[in-house]
């Protein structure tokens, strides 16, 4: 896989070599091509869609190999504090399992793939499921919600009806938020599902490309500059004393070297001269983001808008300041600060910046968010600062108003889940692992998320349980196509042909309405300039039925079935006022503002470009991530080995010399097997458990039938699982629905057969406080 990451980025690695020593993502320097036709311009937008695509993919791709990488540093740990884990495991022993963690559910693929499909469609497009969802997950489960949230369910980055749905469910789950807030400060504090999906939510592409495209150079202009701009006194101090400008003895207590540091003239005169500089930097990265307020990501925007709604609804006493500060937080403690100070881990810019560079910009994020958050308390060495905030914290009041003036979407939501209907094209691209895990957690928080009566819990009911070799496929993606349950019958199987059922309701919902013409007015409207944009050859005709009817003969698709959308609602504008006219007098408006053809293929031009960059730094990152894994991967191994294998105190696993056979009784005696779901009771005397260690710390558990070489199931258990297992409250392993072991109780008796023994030729204790239950072990032949 690092291979072929390093593949990609050869291919696209074609950039000047000055940009490349400046270490920034910069755009292509080449000049813009000109559209010789209107093929050329279609063909731009295909590219540009499937670049799209493929950020979607890669920031996926990017987010599980992050996971996996948080993944094996906790297995690391864990066995590298084996010792530890071991003792704890003598006083957990004895406590009783819970009979609700056993499941017998199984199946293995994709069952019912069109119960699946409506299931994951009532998901995407009912917030409220999603919200509550989020409320009740534990931390353990976060991630693995996140992911399917974030880079699956709305995984498409720059599609509009994903975006509007995922800014859906945003509103309710902040909503639920602010209504369970018992107090202003509380809000938002605690790192929740929530917290931790709008902050994946702001790393997004088009967040991401904003603020690489209005503050990509200005941070590129501090790392570029090793100065300092360290304003503390105890830092300066310390710095020269390192430097041997001055000395000091060495066991100095630090209230002293403090004292020295606020009185030396020296320090003072750094701090003198380096906060002008400081506060230009502010005042040049806030003149750029009022400059470009208009190309904030709409979402971010309008999630502004909507905490700021919440909380004026919640505590409608609390003072302008304070919303202010709250919102100021939200923009910019959340999405804009993290990016300026570590702009390496945002792609911003190739290579991490020196640790003074990154000192620097910290201080440049701190100085912005108090300047935000006039309520925070300011570090003492910061208290220079004031004096600058104060003149500048009414300028930042009006951006931060301004930043929530942005239209409602709901309308428009509502006219693409429309389109999307008629064009029977909602899908999504998952793996197995994730519907497993999504509906493992619906049922675990059925009662949380939905009355017994609602459809979620009918269609949870035809569904049978996820199976274990489900849950484990991540690496099986399957497209699932997403069925509108009232329409899923009704939906024609033609390219071009519309959904009759969806187009009746929004007639009914539009026409019915007492504003009938200006509703759907702004529906053409929308469709019109969407289709322009796919085919600007259409400006050219003066009519808006000759403007369709060229479109409709277009030969790309996508055109023809917007086309053919856009042409059926302005019928229904015609069947409202009675003519052609209001039809025509829109179309001409919105012909008169229209850039023209040349215009809107150097913007796509320009965004081709930029989102080519974008790509190549998430290809870069991937690159990065993939061999920060392969060494985890390395350095695992070697800790496994060392576990298994080296002297590491009493608790001392070796490659297994052989094998070591149980009956089904000698195990249900000792507790290993704790219940028996798939093997009848007559059957329980025929079955033979064989356990070996291919590797150290790695571990097979066959089932036979007696006399049989042939495995009836197999299983690979991990020592450093076992070992994160075992702090569960009622810690198990399903072995496909045929029997469910003690996860305590098979780590003790791994112990017992992979174990070293001592010069005498007898088993060493697992501790010199603890012994386990003696077993009788059988070795095979």
């Amino acid at each position: 896989m690092a291979m072929k990451l390093r593949e990609e980025i050869a291919k696209l690695r074609k950039r000047s070599l000055s940009s490349r020593k400046s270490g920034v993502v910069d755009e292509y320097d080449e000049p813009i091509p000109q559209a010789n036709s209107a093929e050329d311009y279609l063909k731009v937008q295909s590219e540009i869609r499937e670049l799209k695509s493929e950020i979607s993919h890669q920031s996926k791709r990017n987010f599980m190999l992050e996971k996996d990488l948080r993944f094996l540093d906790s297995k690391i740990a864990l066995l590298i504090n084996h010792k530890i884990t071991i003792e704890e495991l003598e006083s957990k022993i004895d406590e009783p399992l819970s009979p609700q963690a056993l499941g017998t559910g199984t199946f293995s693929g994709l069952h019912c793939p069109e119960l699946y499909g409506r299931l994951f469609f009532q998901l995407q497009t009912v917030p409220d499921y999603m919200a509550k969802l989020t409320r009740l997950v534990t931390s353990q489960e976060i991630d693995g919600l996140l992911q399917t949230v974030m880079f699956t369910l709305y995984g498409n980055q720059y599609e509009d009806r994903e975006e509007q749905l995922l800014l859906n469910m945003f509103e309710r789950a902040l909503m639920l938020e602010v209504q369970e807030a018992t107090e202003f400060n509380s809000l938002m504090r605690s790192n929740t599902a929530i917290t931790r999906m709008l902050t994946n939510y702001y790393r997004r592409g088009p967040g991401q490309e904003y603020v690489k495209s209005c503050l990509g150079d200005l941070i590129q202009s501090v790392i570029s500059n090793e100065q300092s701009l360290d304003i503390d006194p105890m830092k300066i101090y310390e710095s020269m004393i390192e430097n041997e400008e001055i000395s000091h003895p060495p066991d100095t207590p630090a209230n002293v070297l403090l004292r020295a540091a606020e009185g030396n003239a020296e320090v003072q005169r750094r701090i003198v001269e380096r906060l002008p500089v400081l506060q230009d930097l502010v005042i040049r990265i806030l003149d750029r983001l009022r400059q470009t307020i208009n190309s904030v990501p709409y979402g971010i925007r309008w999630l502004c808008k909507a905490v700021r709604s919440l909380i004026l609804e919640k505590f409608p006493d609390a003072t302008t300041e304070r919303i202010n500060s709250f919102i100021g937080g939200f923009f910019f403690l959340r999405y804009i600060n993290p990016i300026i100070a570590t702009p390496h881990a945002y792609q911003l810019v190739l290579n991490p910046p020196s640790h003074q560079c990154r000192r620097n910009l910290t201080l440049i994020a701190k100085m912005i968010q108090k300047l935000a958050n006039t309520t925070s308390v300011f570090e003492s060495y910061m208290l220079p600062m004031e004096p600058f905030v104060r003149d500048h914290s009414e300028e930042l009041k009006i951006f931060l108003a301004d930043l929530c003036k942005v239209e409602d979407f709901h309308e428009q939501l509502q006219l693409e889940e429309y389109i999307a209907l008629c064009r029977k094209d909602i899908h999504i691209n998952i793996a197995l692992s994730e519907i497993a895990l999504l509906h493992t957690l619906l049922l675990k928080y059925e009662k949380g998320i939905m009355p017994s009566t609602d459809e979620l819990c009918a269609i949870l009911r035809d569904l049978p349980a996820p199976s274990e070799v489900m849950m484990t496929s991540q690496q099986t993606i399957v497209r699932l196509d997403l069925i509108h349950s009232l329409a899923a019958t009704d939906i024609p199987n033609t390219e071009t042909s519309l959904l009759t059922v969806a187009e009746v309701s929004v007639a009914v919902a539009t026409v019915g309405s007492s504003d009938d013409s200006s509703i759907i007015c702004r529906h053409c409207r929308h469709l019109l300039v969407r289709l322009l944009k796919m085919a600007p050859h259409c400006l050219h005709e003066s009519h808006v039925n000759s403007a369709l009817q060229s479109a409709l003969l277009c030969a790309h698709e996508d055109v023809r079935m917007q086309a053919d959308l856009t042409l059926q609602h302005f019928g229904m504008l015609r069947q409202v006022t009675g003519s052609d006219e209001q039809g025509q007098r829109l179309f001409e408006e919105v012909r008169m503002n229209f850039p023209p053809q040349y215009v809107l293929y150097q913007k796509l031009q320009l965004e081709l470009q930029s989102l080519k960059s974008i790509h190549e730094a998430l290809l870069a990152h991937a690159e990065y991530l993939q061999e920060q894994l392969d060494a985890y991967k390395e350095y695992l191994t070697a800790v496994r080995a060392k576990v298994g294998e080296l002297q590491a105190g009493p608790y001392i696993f070796k490659k297994a010399r052989g094998t070591s056979r149980f009956t089904h009784s000698q195990l249900e005696k000792e507790g290993v097997i704790l219940e028996s779901p798939g093997i009848p009771t007559q059957r329980r005397a025929t079955i033979q458990y064989v356990f070996s260690c291919p590797e150290p710390g790695i571990y097979n558990i066959a089932m036979h039938r007696k006399g049989s070489q042939k495995a009836i199931y197999e299983k690979t258990l991990h020592l450093e699982d076992l070992l994160e297992l075992q702090h569960l409250s009622d810690p198990i392993i399903e072995m496909e629905g045929f029997v469910v072991l003690n996860v305590r109780r098979t780590l003790i008796l791994l112990n017992r057969i992979f174990m070293r023994k001592d010069s005498g030729g007898y088993h060493r204790p697992i501790s010199r406080h603890f012994s386990a239950p003696t077993l009788t072990v059988t070795k095979a032949t």
